[in-house]
């Protein structure tokens, strides 16, 4: 009987996934079709704009093929392997860029227009 359970918990887990997984897809087209005005999480220069977008459609891509292939009983594969070397510090390295770009905004806000303090 609680094998069925399980059963069920899983399907509703790997279906979680690919819909998290195009969700990622989307929010990353989202990104990378308009860097001018990106979604909240990320802000900055259109460049960490795309990269960041490229890296979520990578990871969105990566999730389906790999809760694909690990419902239809394969192995862990090379989707794991892009999420791990390819999107992880894509994505990180993008949102890092981005609070390095607003720091930079603010500062210049704050000295008055780029120029620099006496």
């Amino acid at each position: 009987m609680s094998g069925s359970v399980t059963d069920v918990l899983d399907r509703i887990t790997d279906g979680f996934m690919v819909v998290l997984g195009l969700g990622c897809v989307w929010l990353g087209c989202w990104a990378v079709l308009r860097p001018r005005r990106p979604p909240e999480p990320v802000r900055g220069p259109v460049g960490v704009v795309r990269a960041w977008g490229l890296g979520f459609v990578l990871l969105g891509v990566a999730l389906v093929v790999e809760t694909i292939v690990l419902m239809t009983g394969g192995g862990s594969g090379w989707a794991a392997d892009v999420i791990r070397w390819v999107v992880g510090p894509l994505v990180v390295g993008s949102i890092v860029a981005a609070f390095v770009a607003r720091g930079r905004e603010r500062h210049r806000a704050r000295t008055g227009k780029g120029r620099r303090r006496a």
